[in-house]
């Protein structure tokens, strides 16, 4: 052996001793290769995900040579069944030491392509947490990648002492019928989110069940089997149900089950026609049977957006600052989604169909230009041109438009599902980190301005592609700096005193815009700080990011 490849191996090995050594305090951790894709697919997406800052600071990750040993040495191990075998999994993670094991899976759906991931506790074989995601190309994959990692920290910290343990029995299913496995798979995801519940998922095939029982199933799984394997690790309920087809529908239905006494304790169905329908159709029977509706980014927004759970904050600057970022006071928004990046000019162009170029010469032929190219944040954007952005862009997508008036006498619909600029309230939340634990920064994302802001010091008088600097503790990207972003609001002086969902004054001359630019030094990049200027205003350092609902 040379003596450079020695020196290589010993490195790793110091490496993986460092994460013995200096985080015993953190659980261990391992990720499996994705399956159902390709093993090479599936070997990176672990790779890249073992990797993320998020998962690194909460576990000492099991190093992925002594995994793929493990697999080796497994021979039961079917590669193929990724998270549907579940007795495997916790085998291998007792094997490697592990108190938590992630494993996922890339598989179809119609005409779609999906993820599907999951983190079991090992000890108990519970199923704590799971997430899942739709997407265009494999690429695509490693965004959502910092989301779910935070997503399986966030879970595996939970006291799950106090959620009700459910069994997960084999769902019905016609012979081969791989889209009722898969929504089964996502209907379980759906009931650990909706936080009341810890499933265990099984492994018997309905085959082998009605072999054993002698039972020739013509309903839902029989009360036989919910009772004798739903008290398999002691939970209170199982989860059973079947897919069906009636010409052209299809319909998915299921139950929760008592297993004490095999009485029925909720029970409901979806319908829906095309394949691809599916998903959004379990989400909707999560809800039903759970009481609780959760909310999974399933169609194009997933892909550069963020759920911003809602929570309470300290709005403004007490100290130092602006006097119009005073008073400070306490105000409680609702969940949202926001755009991890800036609009960009490639996504202007898809929905507008005007270029740069075209935009800088409706405000001045003579003004120069700060940044050309598709990831560039889109700027010379005017309010009134961000709101028309937004209802041409939820239309495009078959969503309900929020803006409706003109002029000054623009109107929102705030329960339509359409995008929209962010109210002011919900974009310094965002900025802040949202209802994360992460300590307050000056700056989005930390007190260092460089590590996440394009401005004045930096930038070199120009625009950056977006999501070039750091990400938030929410992992959004661009909200101090690159260019200044449009709100809702018309501007105003601060109330006093505690406010829900406030969206501005009722009327003004001038809307807010937030965040800075590259133009601006390091007191105008700071997450409180406010700018303001007329609905008509098109400028080379202002642009805007979306939300919705």
């Amino acid at each position: 052996m040379s003596f450079k490849k020695f020196i290589s191996i010993y490195a790793i090995f110091l490496l993986f001793s460092s994460i013995s050594v200096f985080g015993q305090t953190r659980p261990t951790l391992a990720i499996l290769p994705f399956t159902g894709g390709s093993a090479s697919d599936g070997e990176t997406i672990a790779e890249l995900f073992s990797f993320d800052q998020t998962l690194n600071s909460s576990f000492a990750p099991v190093p992925r040579t002594s995994i793929n040993s493990a697999i080796r040495q497994e021979q039961n191990f079917q590669m193929g069944s990724g998270m549907t075998d579940p007795e495997t999994i916790a085998r291998l993670g007792r094997q490697l030491g592990a108190k938590f094991i992630v494993s996922g899976n890339i598989t179809r759906l119609g005409n779609q392509q999906l993820m599907i991931i999951s983190i079991m506790q090992i000890d108990n074989l519970q199923q704590i947490a799971g997430d899942w995601r739709t997407y265009s190309n494999i690429t695509e994959i490693r965004g959502y990648l910092p989301e779910m990692a935070r997503n399986i920290v966030a879970a595996s910290q939970k006291d799950t002492s106090k959620l009700q343990k459910m069994a997960v029995l084999p769902f019905q299913i016609t012979s081969g019928d791989h889209e009722a496995d898969v929504l089964a798979q996502i209907l379980a995801i759906e009931v650990t989110r909706s936080g009341t519940y810890a499933v265990f998922p099984r492994t018997k095939t309905l085959e082998q069940v009605q072999a054993e029982y002698k039972n020739q199933f013509s309903g839902d799984t029989a009360d036989e089997y919910i009772i004798s394997i739903g008290r398999g690790d002691n939970p209170l309920l199982a989860l059973s149900g079947a897919a069906r087809r009636l010409g052209t529908d299809r319909f998915f239905n299921a139950a929760i089950i008592n297993v004490e006494s095999g009485i029925q304790v909720k029970g409901d169905y979806v319908e829906y026609k095309a394949i691809e329908e599916g998903t959004e159709a379990i989400r909707k029977l999560a809800g039903l049977l759970t009481g609780v509706t959760t909310t999974t980014t399933t169609t194009s927004v997933s892909a550069n957006f963020v759920r911003v759970e809602g929570g309470t904050f300290q709005m403004g600057t007490a100290s130092g600052g602006n006097d119009n970022e005073r008073p400070v006071r306490q105000v409680t928004l609702k969940s949202f989604s926001m755009s991890k990046y800036p609009v960009t000019q490639k996504e202007w162009y898809e929905i507008m169909g005007t270029t740069i170029q075209q935009q800088r010469d409706m405000a001045d032929r003579t003004w120069s230009m700060r940044g050309e190219g598709d990831n560039n944040p889109m700027y010379y954007v005017s309010w009134h041109e961000a709101i028309e952005y937004c209802n041409r862009r939820s239309q495009r997508e078959g969503l309900t438009p929020v803006y409706s008036g003109s002029g000054n006498n623009i109107t929102c619909n705030w329960n339509a599902n359409g995008y929209r600029l962010p109210t002011e309230a919900e974009w310094e939340y965002a900025a802040k980190g949202g209802n994360t634990t992460m300590l307050l920064t000056e700056y989005s994302g930390s007190n260092s301005v460089d590590a996440v802001a394009w401005y004045s010091g930096n930038s070199g008088n120009s625009t950056k592609p977006v999501g070039t600097k750091a990400p938030n503790g929410l992992g959004i990207y661009d909200m101090s700096g690159n260019v200044w972003e449009w709100c809702w609001d018309w501007y105003g002086t601060y109330p006093s005193g505690a406010q829900t969902d406030p969206r501005g004054v009722s009327s003004g001359s001038h809307r807010v815009y937030r965040s800075g630019s590259w133009f601006f030094p390091t007191a105008g990049v700071r997450s409180a700080y406010r700018g303001l200027n007329t609905p008509s205003y098109r400028s080379n350092y202002v642009g805007f990011r979306v939300v919705r609902n």
